[in-house]
């Protein structure tokens, strides 16, 4: 399995060495690590505890200049929660660059004018290091044809970005083939020398599993992240992977524990509260407003929108996800629906006409028990 796993690394280098020649590409700066923890701490709503331990662990990774291997690190939760969201968070963080959404926002000066230049995006040539993996979006029937190319869409892109922040979505689910070549690279880099260098980067491995254990962990501390016991749950999260590992029979017990012990940390997303979901619904508020001013831009009037969000109208729109107790089932995942059936109407009339300018709110009407928007003043 190793010999195989060790083969198809060095083909897929062979395959992209025209790539070396190429100008080095951007990394990590020296201001990475507090623009992440600024921006986990006020991007990703719900989840202190795991945007501290995530921050942590890519900050400390960062300060070494010289790290053993490259920082792993194991993020397990339901759905919706924010796992996906921090990855994205942290990639335009460490590469100094910017969402679309926020690159709206910062289009507008204080005096409402149009800047000149738009702030620089990521995904997109602003963080090319960035690369999500997903294990199992292939097509193709076969299993080790699917393996292959998943290998291959990998070693692309870790011989050509030395620092890189890679995803590996649903990690529990990839196969053995696929598993002994991560382990490779998670090992020291020592799958090829060209991986050498790659000690720098950042590996997140996602995953759904165990989010029933994280729930527990939440309910017996009675709602409080700060009560979880996080040394425990990271074990529980441990424990767990290696039973799913040992159950497909990849490899004996002693290289399961060893695959293991190449994860740095083993990080729970716990299910969101009504505060927390609260806090995502606004966000998603006002990034749409963003959107609209730029429209708005787009065809040439000058008078920005303000919308406020009243807290009845927020309570009604919560009230439309659907809780189990005091969880959102789905986590934030039903938000864009609810702002698109009840509010998204609402807004995009704005953004047509040249007198719509000013100031709104958006409220509950009694009457009508509908959210409606109305103009201030």
């Amino acid at each position: 399995m190793i010999a195989s796993a060790m083969g198809v690394v060095l083909s897929s280098l062979v395959a992209v060495g025209l790539l070396l020649l190429a100008p080095e590409p951007p990394g990590f700066d020296g201001d990475s690590c507090a623009r992440l923890q600024n921006k986990l701490d006020k991007e990703v709503f719900g989840q202190q505890a795991a945007a501290l331990q995530f921050s942590s662990a890519v900050c400390d990774h960062l300060w070494d200049q010289e790290p053993l291997k490259p920082l792993v690190l194991s993020i397990h939760g339901p759905p919706g929660v924010g796992k996906s969201y921090s990855h994205f968070v942290a990639a335009r963080a460490l590469y100094n660059a910017t969402s679309k959404a926020e690159s709206n926002l910062l289009f507008y000066d204080k005096n409402k004018n149009k800047n000149k230049v738009k702030p620089p995006e990521c995904p997109g040539l602003n963080c090319p290091g960035y690369k999500v993996v997903y294990g199992l979006d292939y097509t193709i029937a076969e299993g080790e044809a699917q393996s292959q190319a998943l290998i291959n869409k990998l070693m692309e892109h870790l011989t050509r970005y030395k620092e890189s922040v890679v995803v590996i979505e649903e990690y529990d689910k990839l196969d053995c083939r696929s598993r002994g070549v991560l382990k490779q690279i998670f090992d020291k880099g020592e799958a090829a020398n060209a991986t050498e260098s790659l000690k720098r980067s950042v590996f997140l491995l996602e995953s759904n599993a165990g989010y029933g254990k994280i729930a527990e962990a939440l309910v017996e501390a009675g709602g409080r992240q700060d009560l979880v016991d996080l040394e425990a749950l990271q074990y529980t999260l441990k424990n767990m992977m290696f039973a799913l590992w040992q159950r497909d029979g990849c490899e004996d017990r002693v290289d399961t524990v060893k695959a293991l012990s190449l994860i740095d940390m083993f990080v729970p997303y716990f299910p969101l509260s009504r505060e927390s979901v609260s806090r995502i619904m606004s966000s998603a508020i006002e990034r749409r407003v963003a959107a609209l001013n730029a429209e708005r831009v787009d065809r040439g009037f000058e008078g920005r929108v303000g919308v406020r969000v009243e807290q009845r109208a927020l309570e009604f729109l919560n009230d439309r996800i659907e809780w189990d107790g005091s969880y959102a089932v789905e986590g934030a995942k039903e938000v864009s629906t609810v702002i698109r059936r009840h509010v998204f109407g609402l807004l995009y009339g704005l953004a047509g006409e040249e007198e719509k300018e000013g100031e709104y709110e958006l409220d509950l009407d009694e009457g009508s028990g509908k959210v409606v928007l109305r103009k201030k003043g």
